[in-house]
């Protein structure tokens, strides 16, 4: 399983929420440089992050059935353990995969769980302009990628691999078909190792939603199976 190391001009891990840096501290510099390099063009001050959740698109989400925070069942934690923690360090870049609007709607919710800003990435240019703007806001980031079809993993993996994220997940809508949904998480997962699943879904099937077979941590979005 591919393995990700933490940029060093992060710093250490840590659980707690630290407060934003000034734009002349060392590790904004340090950002600021990496992006003018990969840019081969200058940097201006950093404006509002694109499709940041506002104040009204936070109020407009309408509240899960079942708070994110519910535990998952026994079934799901059994084989692959409790859901990570959400990253909340000034900075940290978590991106969410999914089927079109699945990642969106997912990344909206596990950003309002951490206090993070939402902010789409493509590719490594994105993902460092992201990252600055969260070390500008003292906050972390949650990305949606968005897939539009179940083989669209292989033409998007250099661009999945150059974002180098320190967290992933991937949007699952348990209510499709189980065969496509192992086949493009596999994917995901042969390109960035896969962290956790964000679910939903499960009022909309009859049948088994069968995440074990993923054997990755399950978030219930919404109302888990009962």
């Amino acid at each position: 399983m591919p393995s990700r190391s933490r940029p060093e001009w992060l710093g250490p891990e840590t659980d707690d929420i630290t407060p934003a840096v000034s734009t002349s501290s060392h590790a904004f510099q340090a950002i600021l440089d990496d992006l003018v390099r990969t840019l081969d063009a200058p940097v201006g001050p950093p404006a509002a992050a694109a499709g940041a959740l506002s104040a009204d698109d936070a109020h407009s989400l309408t509240a899960p059935a079942s708070s994110p925070s519910a535990p998952p069942s026994a079934d799901d934690t059994a084989l692959a353990g409790p859901p990570p923690a959400r990253l909340q360090g000034r900075g940290d870049l978590t991106i969410v995969v999914g089927l079109g609007g699945d990642a969106r709607e997912a990344a909206r919710i596990l950003a309002e769980g951490a206090d993070a800003a939402v902010h789409p990435v493509a590719d490594r240019r994105a993902a460092l302009a992201a990252r600055a703007e969260g070390v500008r806001r003292g906050c972390a980031i949650v990305a949606p990628v968005e897939l539009d079809a179940v083989d669209a993993v292989a033409a998007l993996a250099a661009d999945l691999a150059s974002i180098a994220p320190d967290q992933v997940w991937v949007a699952v809508d348990v209510s499709r078909r189980l065969d496509d949904t192992r086949r493009w998480v596999g994917e995901v997962d042969a390109v960035l190792a896969v962290d956790g699943i964000a679910a939903t879904g499960a009022r909309r099937t009859a049948g088994p939603h069968g995440l074990a077979a993923l054997a990755r941590p399950v978030l219930w979005l919404d109302a888990p199976p009962a």
